[in-house]
């Protein structure tokens, strides 16, 4: 019985659960009526979808909710102050270091800012470039990668099958 006892209590040592990250994603309009939105460039060292484009994003703090979350997207990765006016879709992911849970949340930037990730004031990731852009398909190379925002966005957009990219991120490098 001892030994037993020692033999799970070892396995219970050696199994350490990973880090479960809830994250958003902040689809930035210049305008409620515009179609236009800006997508980032993670940088070239980025672990999970480096050089791909995205929307800027945050892992919330404790007892943050999501708005409070997306607001401070638009302040520390992009300088600028905007307004939550959609939540677009939530997902679910687990990664090969981590398990995410990732919402995308779409904002109009307040009258008179300006978004510009040079003004980024952030110890997490610091965004390489941006671009204003009217095509979803911009975000499809992201989508097919694994990246979760291009996915929520892509759907929401209708240009993307949920069923179909879900499968398609099977044996991907960023899920595993």
């Amino acid at each position: 019985m001892q030994l037993l006892l020692q033999a799970q209590l070892t396995l219970e040592e050696i199994h350490v659960s990973k880090l479960t990250k809830v994250t958003v994603a902040v689809v930035l309009k210049k305008s409620i009526d515009s179609d236009e939105f800006l997508v980032v460039r993670r940088p070239k060292e980025d672990s999970d979808l480096a050089d791909s484009w995205g929307f800027p994003a945050v892992t919330l703090l404790p007892g943050e909710l999501p708005e409070q979350g997306a607001q401070r997207v638009c302040r520390e990765k992009l300088g600028c102050n905007a307004k939550a006016t959609r939540y677009l879709g939530i997902m679910f992911q687990e990664r090969n270091n981590y398990d995410i849970f990732l919402m995308d949340i779409e904002m109009v930037l307040d009258e008179g800012e300006v978004a510009d990730v040079a003004k980024a004031n952030t110890t997490h990731t610091a965004y390489s470039e941006q671009v204003w852009s009217t095509d979803p398909m911009i975000m499809e190379p992201s989508a097919k990668a694994g990246s979760c925002c291009a996915s929520i966005f892509m759907t929401d957009r209708g240009v993307l099958d949920k069923d179909e990219w879900v499968k398609s991120l099977e044996g991907s490098s960023i899920v595993g």
